[in-house]
């Protein structure tokens, strides 16, 4: 088919479509591609009026008639909203963040795959790049960034979900800090390892302070410590569970320096000679600490859950997941012996 063949073509594909009442609208080409995008069919007019808490937003959306799904500016509205939101030219992304909350998301043109809590998830509908603004579909907002939409005719409605959000309180020992260069944070795991215990993302917005109630940065957070976290109660799906803490209070840690702690499960119960011993195997806490310990029980031994309920010696079964904390003395045999201070069931 000669060049001039191929204009008229194009000419009555389009006349086509605008008597139909539709049009269609190519999404911009990854950087490097050679392939365009297959092209998605909008409706005549960007005619959705976008409102986010009462307000109208800069922008309107359309309907993506293969999808059935309404599209809205994805900057516009999520600025709106508080977020910030970063591009990337080369791979065509955008990433957004908010400062304070730990919804954090990447989408990318063309691609119908959304970051929510470090799993990809579809919507239904790609982002599309329509003369420079893109645009996502309106669920968007409510699963992945946590605002309530609502569709009304020619109107979407968004309203932030943020003071709604419930917080609690959880205490425990940090035994991992996972540092984040890029995004100036960190992944305090605290009350176990692997996938126990509870994974805490802080930020440079999180409130951390010491044990005589000054405020402290990020890099002082370290392993053994004790803290009090005030966190969100929404919570990952994964395991560990992850979720945002607001604010992080260090308690006095003088007596637990002078404790080793390791973490796993119970290999070994022992009752012989009416003193019970437990044999540990899993990961040394601290850097004196074994990863397989005999941990002898005394009366004064503590034992509870990791929710804090005192719980009993009977309690304790083969390969229960524990905690436990012991005194530095230990004998020189293999694997060690020691007395346990705490017991810390998972």
């Amino acid at each position: 088919m000669n060049k001039q063949w191929k204009k008229q073509a194009v000419t009555l594909m389009v006349a086509a479509m605008a008597v139909s009442g539709s049009a269609a609208v190519y999404a911009a080409p990854q950087a490097g591609g050679s392939q365009e995008q297959k092209p998605v069919v909008i409706s005549a007019a960007m005619d959705y009026g976008v409102l986010v808490n009462g307000k109208d937003v800069t922008g309107a959306g359309f309907m993506n008639t293969d999808a059935k799904l309404v599209m809205i500016p994805l900057r516009s509205v999520s600025e709106a909203l508080g977020f910030e939101l970063d591009w990337n030219q080369e791979d065509r992304s955008a990433e957004l963040t908010k400062p304070g909350s730990p919804i954090w998301t990447l989408v990318q043109t063309g691609k119908d795959q959304y970051a929510v809590n470090k799993m990809y998830k579809s919507l239904g509908a790609a982002p599309v790049n329509v003369k420079g603004t893109l645009y996502v579909p309106a669920n968007f907002f409510s699963e992945v960034l946590r605002a309530s939409v609502a569709v009304d005719g020619m109107k979407v409605s968004i309203t932030s979900g943020e003071d709604d959000v419930k917080k609690e309180t959880t205490s425990g020992k940090i035994t991992e800090v996972i540092h984040n260069e890029n995004r100036k944070a960190v992944a305090v795991h605290i009350n176990g390892t692997r996938t126990e215990g509870i994974i805490l993302n802080v930020d440079e917005s999180t409130i951390i302070r010491d044990a005589e109630g000054k405020n402290i940065e990020l890099k002082d957070l370290a392993k053994e410590m004790e803290i009090e976290a005030v966190h969100s109660m929404a919570m990952t799906m994964s395991l560990p569970p992850q979720t945002y803490a607001y604010e992080i209070s260090v308690k006095s840690d003088k007596e637990e320096k002078e404790q080793l702690a390791t973490a796993g499960a119970i290999t070994d119960i022992n009752a012989e000679g009416g003193n019970l011993r437990v044999t540990i195997k899993g990961q040394g806490l601290t850097e004196q600490s074994p990863s397989e310990v005999i941990l002898s029980l005394t009366p004064e031994t503590i034992i509870e859950h990791k929710d804090g309920k005192a719980m009993k010696a009977s309690d304790l079964t083969a390969d229960a997941e524990i905690i436990g904390y012991y005194s530095p003395v230990m004998t020189k045999s293999l694997p060690p012996i020691g007395h346990a201070i705490k017991i810390v069931l998972q």
